[in-house]
């Protein structure tokens, strides 16, 4: 039977409306709660009037269901109609039937009249086209199946489930998410922005959980694209989920190096008609904003397949809905119900500030449901959102558990748990507390579901990230207020990356969001310690990042990152732009990267950015030219992939001047190198659109002709999959009384 617990008794009215009227072909009139007399559908047939009453009583007993159903026997007798049916999610059994049976017997045929949860169930099977004007059961349904079918995959998303499956009965859809599926239906890509807390990512969830159920497989992206493009199946229908792929609070070097690219790449290669790939992206609107000035190439893909939906706000009924459907799913006390009921709903639903995700908190188990006063809280909450963390964060937590919130604040979004583990005991350490192996696994059971979330990736490994922006934002406040807390942090940072995270936070992204000034004037008042950090911690480990390898035994391993010391040294010069660094500590860290570079080590796409940087810098003369000739030789000497000939080429556009038509040895060296890429490459070689630019900057026409069929191959649709396009009905028009008939559900009666 299908789960009808995902429906709030509104919605289930909604789909027994609709099953009705597929049932006897004719229109079946609805009516709110408060006003219904006992009616909540009603249609015509053959001249005689003919009403039913639903209950949807998903976590009552059958007694409470026979209790409700006689205080309805005067309305009917009132009423008088030629024919009764009462229609309940309760799964009946045959003596349950008859009793209520019983109970309307005058004006009801038979016990079929009573239509219990199976009854339902039946009906919908029989009127497929109705299930699929109401996407949350059969999106729940479908998604069901598919767990069932797919073991192995749910196990290994068993967090990305438990999200989803948490999420779903509280959605209210609305039209950003019929946008949203004309986007990913059309294009293959969805790129979901909008203002913090409007409901982004579960707007994101609720197509997972589409797409899961009509057979897609979910990979959920953590850090990197290259995640995606790591689990590409050519042959497997696969939707991806990036979360917050620009950061979560502010744009600051969010994406990996070259990512933007390969992130290009792979929505051109998805954006295909009936493609098998989907692929969903979620950020802050004003985040994009700095994003599409500093990555060109996510502008001209969304002017050229247009795959942004921007959420902006929303409609009051639709904030009346949301809030209804969380209060509906929740277990709020009946006295707040009913103080919600008599127009506590009118400050909620018309605040500045609401937001479902606030919503959310507020019917949650960390807020006070029970006392008289509720709306009041619920408002006082909307005034003030920082109380949420405030107030748990003050008077809940221990200190153990508040320093592992701020560290959060120093590792990347999605941190290793033995990487958390090592930053949090150190910052322990600073403030007297000693922290063991089971405290920490105690503070994490402590604070997930509320401060933090923790989760698997699909090499097994456990991470924990704050649990939404909020969190971060709230940190970052407390760390900037108090200069004992930051000078801790500082001091305690086990890895330089640390430090890093810390100021990128405060520095911002650019005009749009101009980071932190609070922590950036706390982190200038303590500049000499933050200088002291980076020198001791310069040649640190950089194990706070961690990288699958897979080898063939498949065994997840930490990897150092190639390029730390030229992402290091890069930091060096943004912290002296920003309050100064001596000159000689910089001097020598160059002279060390430039030692590097001679041995042929580091990161040579790291190389490129920090060299860009270092000839901008102002830096004597001698010390740029021994970093260019070893960056020089270094880009020379290893040609050996496309990315390498990239790098090469713009080094001698940018700081040789150097043009390409006039270089023929280099020219040949480059076409030998293409002949060996389209043999051992099928269908032809990597990013073939950069390899064109470079064979027409270097003139070889033939080459570019040749490389020009490769991209308008392109990637090979499914051409025997068509997916089904569900038909909602048109958005209800919101009205003051509409809403106040709505929240009447919740008097007594």
């Amino acid at each position: 039977m299908r789960d009808f617990s995902v429906l709030s008794d509104v919605e289930f009215e909604e789909l027994v409306g609709d099953l009705f009227g597929a049932v006897f072909d004719t229109a079946v009139e609805r009516f709110a709660a408060g006003a219904d007399g006992g009616t909540d559908l009603r249609w015509v047939l053959s001249g005689n009037t003919h009403i039913a009453q639903c209950k949807h009583y998903n976590r009552s007993s059958f007694s409470q269901l026979i209790h409700s159903a006689k205080k309805e026997l005067a309305k009917v007798q009132k009423l008088n109609p030629a024919g009764y049916k009462f229609v309940t999610t309760f799964d009946l059994s045959v003596s349950q039937k008859e009793q209520l049976y019983s109970t309307f017997a005058q004006w009801m045929t038979d016990p079929g009249d009573v239509l219990g949860g199976r009854d339902v169930d039946a009906l919908i099977t029989r009127f497929q086209e109705v299930e699929r004007r109401h996407p949350k059961l059969w999106v729940s349904t479908g998604m069901q199946l598919f767990w069932n079918l797919h073991a192995d995959i749910a196990n290994r998303t068993e967090a990305l489930r438990h999200k989803i499956e948490k999420s779903m009965p509280k959605y209210v859809v609305s039209s950003g998410y019929a946008g949203a599926r004309q986007l990913l239906e059309e294009h293959s890509v969805c790129l979901i922005s909008g203002p913090p807390g409007i409901g982004k990512t579960i707007l994101a969830q609720m197509l997972l959980a589409e797409y899961i159920s009509s057979g897609y497989e979910p990979i959920e992206v953590s850090s990197d694209i290259d995640e995606a493009w790591t689990s590409l199946s050519r042959d497997t229908r696969q939707i991806f989920l990036y979360d917050d792929f620009l950061g979560e609070i502010t744009f600051s070097e969010r994406l990996a190096k070259n990512e933007d690219k390969r992130l290009s790449s792979l929505i051109e290669k998805l954006s295909v008609k009936q493609s098998k790939k989907k692929l969903i992206l979620t950020t802050r609107e004003y985040i994009l904003r700095d994003a599409q000035l500093s990555y060109e190439r996510l502008s001209e893909l969304d002017s050229k397949y247009r795959f942004v939906l921007e959420l902006k706000s929303y409609t009051k009924s639709d904030r009346a809905q949301i809030l209804y459907s969380h209060l509906w799913h929740s277990d709020v006390g009946t006295t707040c119900l009913r103080e919600i009921s008599q127009g506590g709903y009118k400050d909620i639903i018309n605040h500045i500030a609401y937001s479902p995700r606030l919503v959310e908190y507020c019917t949650g188990g960390a807020f006070d449901k029970e006392s008289p006063g509720y709306p009041q809280r619920f408002k006082g909450m909307l005034d003030n959102p920082e109380r949420i963390w405030r107030r748990a964060f003050e008077k809940h937590l221990t200190l153990e558990q508040r320093l592992l919130v701020l560290a959060l604040c120093t590792l990347p979004r999605l941190s290793n748990y033995d990487v958390l583990q090592e930053a949090h005991a150190s910052l322990c350490e600073q403030f007297g507390v000693i922290s063991t192996g089971g405290s920490y696994r105690e503070t994490l059971e402590v604070l997930e579901g509320t401060f933090i979330a923790i989760s698997k990736d699909n090499a097994g490994a456990t991470n924990v990230r704050h649990a939404n922006p909020s969190v971060t934002e709230f940190a970052l406040s407390i760390i900037a207020e108090d200069q004992k807390i930051l000078k801790s942090i500082i001091h305690a940072a086990t890895f330089f990356e640390q430090l890093i995270e810390l100021f990128r936070y405060a520095v911002g992204g650019s005009f749009f969001h101009p980071g932190n000034p609070t922590l950036m004037t706390a982190l200038r008042r303590i500049r000499s310690d933050f200088n002291s950090a980076m020198d001791a911690r310069f040649k640190s480990s950089s194990s706070q990042r961690w990288a699958a390898q897979f080898a063939q035994t498949d065994i997840f391993i930490l990897a150092e990152l190639a390029g730390k010391f030229e992402s290091r040294v890069e930091f060096y010069l943004q912290v002296d732009e920003e309050w100064g660094v001596d000159r000689e500590v910089i001097k020598e860290r160059i002279i060390y990267l430039t030692s590097r570079w001679r041995r042929r080590e580091g990161d040579k796409s790291e190389a490129f950015d920090v060299f860009g940087a270092i000839a901008k810098h102002g830096l004597p003369d001698d010390l740029h030219e021994e970093a260019h000739s070893a960056l020089h030789g270094w880009l020379e000497d290893t040609l050996e992939e496309t990315g390498d000939w990239h790098q090469y080429t713009k080094h001698l556009a940018d700081h040789d001047s150097v043009d390409l038509r006039t270089e023929l040895h280099l020219a040949e060296r480059f076409e030998e190198f293409m002949e060996g890429e389209f043999r051992q490459s099928s269908p032809g070689p990597s990013d073939p659109d950069e390899m064109k630019s470079l064979a027409e900057d270097f003139g070889l026409d033939d080459l570019a002709d040749r490389l020009e069929e490769v991209i308008q191959d392109g990637y090979e649709p499914d051409d025997d999959y068509e997916r089904h396009r569900s038909t909602g009905g048109a958005e209800e028009e919101a009205s003051d009384i509409y809403i106040a008939d709505l929240f009447g559900r919740f008097s007594d009666d």
